[in-house]
């Protein structure tokens, strides 16, 4: 098979730290999902390989293979197409994912950061189309940023621009990975969010909804009445204002688009945000900024990627 001249056609993929999710994508439209990849426990060359056979497996009833985009967790080099490091997956080390795929498929293979993919995603076809200026943020696991900039998705000068993640928001606070203490991430990623709520609910002497307390078990026992679970999603929503804010004095965004698991509290959480951020900048730059939740949903990454690999070949 060869890639057709002028594809309208490609294949979005949704790399994760424990599911690998291929999609035919056809502008914002995901036409099909491909079969599920776990990375756990395989080598880098054997992923690449079902990798492979789930982009040929999509591309069955196409005339031709079409440019594929994969949105990685991690440290990635999108003008390169390497993987210098992978977020929870081993075994991803300076791997050439673009050079090994392409030549597989003889079709254009590009590589971008997860965060990256999902607000090019938003900024085409969802929450943040028709603005110049963009901030989103995903939370999960860990947590993502990405930005755009006058039109265009940034990012930096070694590639990796928008990590909200990893900027600090008590510089005395809880150590991050790269050294940098009070990182977001370490406050409201999905494990730490647990961790705290279980320690709130043992100071409460109040039984934890689950023994997991999960971010979603959290929304559901807020919106049962729980004053714990309430005290939670404030103090979140606080902290993340408070991140919120310091890009807002730097970048003076049009909007900023939140996305992830966490994000699907919404009331519980987005007016805490709003109100924080709003108390510590003025007017003058938040009057018309507008946060608000991702509207692509889970398929926000794959349509992504499949908008950059198309526009790679325009």
């Amino acid at each position: 098979m060869t890639v057709s001249t002028s594809p309208s056609y490609a294949v979005g993929i949704d790399f994760g730290g424990t599911s690998i999710k291929p999609a035919l994508v056809q502008g914002k439209n995901v036409l099909t999902h491909g079969t599920t990849i776990n990375p756990q426990g395989r080598s880098a060359e054997d992923t690449l390989s079902a990798m492979e056979e789930g982009i040929r497996a999509l591309c069955r009833e196409l005339p031709s293979l079409v440019p594929v985009g994969i949105g990685l967790p991690g440290f990635v080099d999108s003008v390169q197409g390497i993987v210098h490091g992978l977020s929870n997956v081993a075994g991803w080390t300076e791997v050439p994912v673009s050079k090994i795929l392409s030549e597989r498929l003889k079709v254009p293979v590009i590589l971008e950061n997860d965060a990256n993919a999902m607000a090019y995603g938003e900024w085409l076809y969802g929450a943040a189309a028709q603005t110049r200026n963009a901030v989103c943020i995903t939370l999960g696991t860990g947590v993502g940023g990405a930005l755009i900039l006058e039109g265009q998705l940034y990012r930096g000068s070694q590639l990796a621009a928008g990590e909200l993640g990893h900027t600090s928001i008590d510089m005395n606070g809880e150590p991050g990975p790269y050294g940098n203490k009070g990182c977001l991430e370490a406050y409201v990623g999905n494990h730490p969010i647990s961790t705290r709520a279980l320690k709130a609910y043992a100071t409460a002497g109040i039984q934890a909804p689950t023994p997991e307390c999960t971010p979603l078990d959290l929304a559901t026992a807020a919106h049962k009445g729980c004053a714990v679970a309430h005290n939670i999603w404030e103090t979140i929503g606080n902290e993340l204002g408070a991140a919120f804010a310091n890009v807002v004095w730097i970048l003076n965004p049009d909007i900023i688009v939140v996305g992830g698991g966490v994000a699907k509290a919404g009331d519980l959480l987005f007016p805490h945000i709003e109100r924080s951020l709003r108390s510590r900048t003025s007017s003058v730059i938040n009057s018309q900024l507008r946060i608000v939740p991702a509207a692509l949903g889970n398929d926000a990454g794959a349509v992504g990627c499949a908008a950059l690999a198309l526009a790679s070949v325009r």
